[in-house]
């Protein structure tokens, strides 16, 4: 059957929510063809797919990423579709609006203004698609594929890389620290979509420096992809399809961005030509700081200690230039009043001694140079890199912090209220930083890897700290305990849009450890957070995890996170493992708006009172997903029954494991007004003890309900985006939309930028 590639024109635009435009993808007959995000100005969006000729095709025009958030309410709108020359208006008779899945179930007329998720289908007949007059015959016309990239250096070595299409190589290149374009032809079969793939080869990491590859776009005949494009996949270590996340930037490790590039990447019959590049912009490493504008001392691995420490590089006479160490840099910014500020040079710097800033020292900022990346190195003599006694205002901000002792911390300030921890990267050795009696500090921007303790440790007296867009791998490496985020003992911390991985105890832990309310910790906020595969080497723990055995009402708010992969050692057996765990009469905490799935547990209230769970998106959990127990292990219990914990408004979906677990009083929780999924009523999925349904210590939603449970709690289809991948969002159209459930900022949870 004939083919011809077919140009379609969607002209559009959109509102933005959340900083975010709308985003829409073009199918024809339910197969992608391409992609757009639309501004507040409308544009022509051109797409070239090749179509059977002679044929009536379906065009859709798909808007996935409807919100609203803060009162901004995200849209699309769809002024007009060209097919072939010809345009047709988003209303005329041939177009429909199928809302929220596509599949055919709530159709209306076509409209311009898409104010759900859905999708407008263009009925486009033959006449949309003619065959070519007298094809001439073609031979695959060479094919270029540019990709930009730039590294970071280890050992001397920059980052190399390969480029495949379909897994044959055409290429390869080294990329240097400045982004540039890396161009390669082929000779791809023509109308047919194909993987490009870039394959990052030379990872390590080098007394401590971190060589690693950054991928700026990749264009392929003319049609440019961001690494973060749908489109874009990154499959870590071997090319095996096994170990894949979305599309990044960064390339940390060896592995391999996929582009899955579709036919009309390739057209027959067309000479193409390297795309005039954008000005390149200049790579920086993540995290960031910019380039120095004030004033400041500087600090160089060519600098010396009788210089005068304010130029950035030595002078060409070699009479003065940067200084050599910090600690002469410290004494400088001591003794001149209008310099507070020291900039680091890239390079490595060894420690012998800490760096001890006392109240002479608030103020000062100790900063990286730009995109240079200074390693600050450990060692047994300076089991603290930065050291803070008194030091009021601090700021440390693009450093690099490697080779510290498991016993030690590369941070650790006591008494320094106001400290700024910024865009810095911390590897390895014991706690990366811990505030104690220091309020107002902020730990902000950062990446932490496999920290022997805790990444970030809030000791007491650290009030209204903000914890927030750090990430976090492999925290705890070395004691394999507690959490990488830790906060006892300190009021009206803020934890937001950190995202935490592989976590051998909890990722996220809040609260008191002492009955006498020593470290009694209150008013903590845990939002927008990302938990991925926490307690991995433990069997009593979770995600994010609150604890109180001051025993009073707490004020904590769990709100918008989203939690999963929280496991055990021994998944199997007798374990507590949960999403979202409040243990030990955590009492008077609102858990709202949350996405906990593919974990043991769902959410576990352990002899608290006053709390609120509603909201949640609780499903996919392959044990109970809702669990509560009055007793507690702990000695110390000051004899608060556990009562008025309010369980309401949920999605629960019970796909895998059971659906509500009781150990204790009736009275323990009121679970009403929930909505449950993937439910077999004849099946014993609720259970309670000591006994209170007539069926035994389990029974059916029904004996649940006869017991007094779950008054006014029904079973629906809340239409999740694509469960089947872990996807439990909600779609535009869910029921529950309707009965109350109020909207989660899906997209805002996680890092920020």
């Amino acid at each position: 059957m004939a083919t011809s590639a077919s140009k379609i024109v969607v002209n559009a635009q959109g509102k933005a929510a959340g900083g975010v435009n709308a985003h829409f993808t073009l199918l024809v007959d339910g197969q992608k063809v391409g992609e757009g995000t639309t501004g507040t100005t409308a544009k022509d969006f051109v797409f070239t797919p090749v179509l059977t000729a002679d044929a009536a095709h379906k065009v859709q025009i798909r808007y996935d990423n409807d919100a609203v958030i803060n009162g901004q309410d995200r849209s699309l709108t769809v002024n007009s579709i060209s097919i072939g020359g010809k345009t047709i208006a988003p209303t005329a008779g041939i177009v429909s609006y199928d809302k929220g899945a596509l599949d055919g179930r709530d159709v209306v007329a076509g409209q311009s203004n898409l104010w759900w998720n859905g999708t407008l289908v263009v009925n486009a007949d033959k006449s949309y698609f003619p065959a070519a007059a007298a094809p001439v015959a073609t031979t695959g016309a060479k094919d270029t594929i540019v990709v930009n990239a730039s590294g970071t250096p280890a050992g001397g070595v920059n980052a190399h890389f390969k480029v495949l299409v379909d897994g044959k190589q055409i290429g390869e290149g080294t990329a240097g620290t400045t982004a540039k374009n890396f161009t390669f032809t082929t000779d791809a079969a023509d109308r047919v979509a194909h993987k490009v793939q870039i394959q990052y080869d030379n990872d390590a990491v080098i007394n401590g420096q971190d060589r690693s590859l950054n991928v700026n776009s990749i264009t392929i005949n003319g049609h440019s992809y961001s690494p973060t494009s749908s489109a874009v996949t990154y499959d870590k270590g071997a090319l095996d399809g096994k170990d894949v996340i979305a599309g990044q930037k960064g390339m940390w490790w060896n592995g391999t961005l996929v582009v899955n590039a579709p036919a009309s990447d390739f057209p027959a019959g067309t000479t193409t030509t390297t795309p005039t590049p954008t000005p390149t912009p200049t790579p920086t490493p993540t995290p960031t700081v910019p380039a120095p504008t004030e004033p400041g001392f500087y600090v160089a691995r060519n600098g010396n200690d009788s210089w005068s420490g304010k130029l950035a590089a030595p002078n060409a006479a070699g009479t003065d230039g940067p200084f050599a160490s910090l600690q002469k840099a410290q004494a400088a910014m001591r003794a001149d009043a209008n310099i507070d500020t020291t900039y680091v040079r890239g390079g490595d710097y060894y420690l012998q001694n800490v760096v001890w800033l006392d109240s002479k020292d608030s103020g000062v900022t100790f900063s990286g140079y730009g995109n240079e990346k200074a390693v600050i190195h450990g060692s047994a003599q300076a089991s603290v890199s930065f050291g803070l006694g008194g030091a009021k205002n601090v700021t440390i901000e693009g450093l690099t912090f490697t080779d510290g002792v498991a016993s030690g911390h590369y941070v650790f300030a006591d008494n320094a209220a106001g400290l700024t921890f910024a865009n810095n990267t911390v590897t390895g050795g014991g706690y990366g930083i811990t505030v104690q009696n220091s309020a107002n500090s902020k730990v902000i921007g950062n990446q932490f890897d496999r920290t022997g303790a805790e990444a970030v440790f809030v000791k007491a007296g650290s009030n209204a700290t903000v914890v927030s867009d750090n990430l976090i791998r492999n925290p705890n490496a070395a004691d394999r305990g507690d959490a990488g985020i830790w906060v006892n003992g300190s009021s009206d911390v803020k934890i937001t849009h950190n995202q935490i991985e592989d976590s051998p105890e909890k990722a996220i832990a809040v609260g008191s450890v002492q009955t006498d309310g020593s470290d009694a910790t209150y008013r903590a906020t845990i939002a927008f957070n990302k938990v991925i595969d926490a307690n991995l080497e433990s069997n009593d723990g979770g995600g994010i995890y609150l604890i109180n055995r001051q025993q009073d009402l707490t004020g904590h708010t769990v709100v918008n996170n989203d939690v999963s992969g929280t496991t055990a050692t021994n998944p199997s057996g007798q374990v507590a493992s949960w999403g979202i765990y409040l243990d030990d009469w955590t009492s008077g905490a609102t858990v709202k708006g949350n996405v906990v799935h593919d974990n043991i547990g769902g959410v576990f209230l352990h002899g608290g009172w006053n709390n609120s769970v509603t909201e949640n998106v609780i499903a996919g959990n392959s044990g109970a997903q809702i669990g509560l127990q009055q007793d507690v292990a702990w000695s110390g219990w000051k004899g608060k029954v556990m009562s008025g914990n309010d369980i309401s408004g949920n999605v629960i979906d019970v796909r895998e494991g059971t659906a509500v677990h009781i150990y204790g009083p009736a009275g323990v929780g009121n679970l009403h007004n929930n909505f449950y999924s993937s439910l077999n009523t004849a099946e014993k999925e609720f259970d309670a003890w000591p006994q209170v349904m007539s069926s035994g210590a389990w029974g059916t939603l029904s004996n649940w309900q006869a017991a007094g449970y779950d008054k006014g709690s029904v079973i629906l289809n809340p239409g999740f985006v694509n469960p089947g991948a872990d996807d439990f969002s909600l779609s535009a159209n869910s029921p529950v939309y309707g009965l109350g459930f109020d909207h989660i900022a899906y997209g805002d949870i996680g890092l920020l930028g």
